[in-house]
C-alpha cells in the first residue's frame, strides 16, 4: 500500500505532555486529531497517558510500544491501539513514518452510551482491523485535499467499527470513576481551558466551586494525574504554541498573553517541557 499524500515531517509538537498526562489539541471544530508523521531520527515519547483512544499504522520502518505490561514490536503493517487512560511509550529507531488518529473518548461515549467503561480491542476482527486501515489511508487523503466533511465522515466510519465490532466484553474496569470527583475535575479543566489568560488561584477555584482547597487539589490529582497547576501550564503552553509560529508577537508578549506572570516562568516551564527556549522553538519553526 503507497501513500500518496504529503507529511508533516517531524510533527512532534501538536500535543503538549506533562508528567503523565497529556492534553489532546484536537483540529479546529472536530473531535480527533490525524496526522501522518516521518521521523528520519531515533525518537522516544516518554511513558503518558490520554483521554483519547489512540489509533497508529506503521506505514514505513517499525517501533517499540509499551504500555500496562506488555510490548509491542510494531513493524511496518501494523495497526496499533491505545485504550483511553492507558499509560504508554514509544521508541523508534533508524527512522518511522506513520499515521496517528487520536480521538475524543467523551465523544464516543455520548455517540454511543453502551461503550461507555468498556475498551476495544483491536485483534478481535481481523477484517474489521483492515477496514480501519482503509479509512485511515482515506481520510489522511481527505485531510490534505482540505475535504474536512470527507475527512469526518472516515472517522465516524472507524468509530462505527469500534463500537459496533471491537468492544473487548471481557475487560471490566478495576475502579470506576467516582461520579463527584470525576465532575469536579472535569469543571476545573473546563475553567480553566476558558480562563487560562486569567491570574487563577487555589483559592479561587475553591470559592468557583465550593469545596475546600486541600480536598479540591487532592481530588483533581486523583483524577487527573498532575495537579492544578500543572494542568493550567499544560494549557498555556499550548496556546503559545501556536502564537510562537503564527503570531509576529513578541516573547514577552505572548507570555502575558497567555496567563504567564513574566517572561522568566514562560521560558522555564517552556524549557521544561521542550528542552528549548520559546525564542529557539520560534525560529526552529521559521525555517
Amino acid at each position: 500500500m503507497v501513500l500518496l499524500v504529503k507529511k508533516d515531517v517531524n510533527n512532534m509538537l501538536q500535543s503538549v505532555v506533562v508528567k503523565k498526562h497529556e492534553k489532546i489539541k484536537y483540529q479546529a471544530a472536530t473531535f480527533y486529531n490525524l496526522s501522518n508523521n516521518y521521523y528520519d531520527h531515533d525518537f522516544k515519547v516518554d511513558k503518558h497517558w490520554h483521554n483519547s483512544i489512540e489509533i497508529t499504522y506503521v506505514v514505513q520502518g517499525e517501533k517499540l510500544q509499551k504500555m500496562e505490561n506488555k510490548e509491542i514490536l510494531a513493524r511496518e503493517g501494523t495497526l496499533l491501539l491505545v485504550n483511553s487512560g492507558v499509560s504508554h511509550s514509544v521508541e523508534a529507531k533508524k527512522g518511522i513514518e506513520g499515521i496517528m488518529l487520536l480521538i475524543d473518548r467523551n465523544y464516543i461515549d455520548n455517540l454511543c452510551p453502551k461503550v461507555t467503561d468498556k475498551r476495544f480491542d483491536i485483534d478481535k476482527n481481523e477484517s474489521v482491523k483492515q477496514r480501519i486501515i482503509n479509512h485511515l489511508f482515506q481520510a489522511i487523503a481527505e485531510k490534505y485535499q482540505n475535504n474536512g466533511i470527507r475527512c469526518t465522515i472516515n472517522v465516524l466510519e472507524i468509530i462505527d467499527l469500534f463500537t459496533t465490532y471491537l468492544v473487548d466484553d471481557n475487560y471490566y474496569p478495576k475502579e470506576k470513576h467516582d461520579d463527584e470527583l470525576y465532575e469536579l475535575a472535569i469543571s476545573i479543566c473546563e475553567y480553566l481551558d476558558y480562563n487560562y489568560k486569567n491570574r487563577i488561584s487555589l483559592d479561587d477555584l475553591a470559592k468557583l466551586t465550593n469545596y475546600n482547597k486541600s480536598y479540591l487539589a487532592t481530588a483533581f490529582k486523583k483524577k487527573m494525574g498532575i495537579t492544578i497547576f500543572e494542568y493550567l501550564s499544560n494549557v498555556r503552553i499550548q496556546h503559545s504554541l501556536d502564537d510562537l509560529k503564527n503570531s509576529n508577537d513578541t516573547i514577552v508578549e505572548i507570555a502575558l498573553n497567555n496567563g504567564f506572570a513574566n517572561i522568566q516562568i514562560f521560558n522555564k516551564t517552556f524549557k521544561k517541557v521542550f528542552n528549548m527556549t520559546p525564542k529557539q522553538y520560534r525560529n526552529k519553526n521559521l525555517k
